[in-house]
């Protein structure tokens, strides 16, 4: 007697809109604090390349199930903060939260911000930059969509954020900068390391 083999679930493949869907639940639990930039980036990266519903589900199953659906938020005040590097250096790196409007002034000084592991209070994000003889680098990981406006007298702008990098429903980071002579630098990678990563490795060594 042949034994009858168990019913299997077809696969569906993902569609569009619902790949967008899971990005807009992505954004939403960075926007909790569920996730980091860099791991709504590593995510995102998953769903554009996911071909099934399964692929999909699999990104959000350790999300609550209220925070799968990527639906609209309910409005909340935005919040602000200010910073400023004079004759400084001012860092913000690991996990931090970055405020809805953020500000920094920098005279003569340096500015790093590493986006990857910090948090946001809102799919939308402002920063204001005074760069006055500065140089402010903002490293942003792929996925959350970047626009710079603005400038100064004989600034310079080098932003080097690909169109790949884009995803459509994620957070929104609007930079306004300005300032003579101030330089800014908006990235996906820390370049520092990665120099560093390709010398230790033409040496055989290994970057920690």
């Amino acid at each position: 007697m042949s034994e009858i083999a168990p019913a299997t679930t077809p696969v569906v493949l993902a569609s569009d809109a619902e790949r967008e869907q899971v990005v807009l639940a992505l954004r939403d639990a960075v926007v909790e604090g569920r996730l980091t930039l860099e791991e709504f980036s590593e995510r995102v990266g998953s769903a554009q390349a996911a071909r099934t519903n399964e692929q999909l589900a699999g990104l959000t199953q350790d999300l609550p199930a209220s925070a799968r659906t990527g639906a609209p938020r309910t409005a909340v005040a935005p919040s602000t903060a200010r910073h400023s590097a004079v004759l400084s250096r001012l860092v913000r790196v690991g996990p931090w939260e970055l405020a809805a409007r953020t500000s920094f002034r920098a005279i003569f000084g340096t500015i790093e911000l590493d986006l990857r592991q910090a948090t946001l209070v809102g799919p939308e994000i402002e920063i204001e930059i005074s760069n006055i003889f500065s140089t402010v680098t903002i490293i942003v990981p792929e996925g959350v969509s970047v626009s710079v406006e603005g400038g100064g007298l004989m600034a310079s702008q080098v932003v080097d954020m690909p169109d790949a990098a884009r995803a459509p429903g994620g957070p929104r980071l609007r930079i306004r900068t300005s300032g003579p002579c101030g330089t800014l630098f908006v990235r996906p990678h820390d370049l520092h390391h990665r120099h560093l990563a390709a010398h230790l490795l033409g040496t055989g060594l290994r970057p920690r």
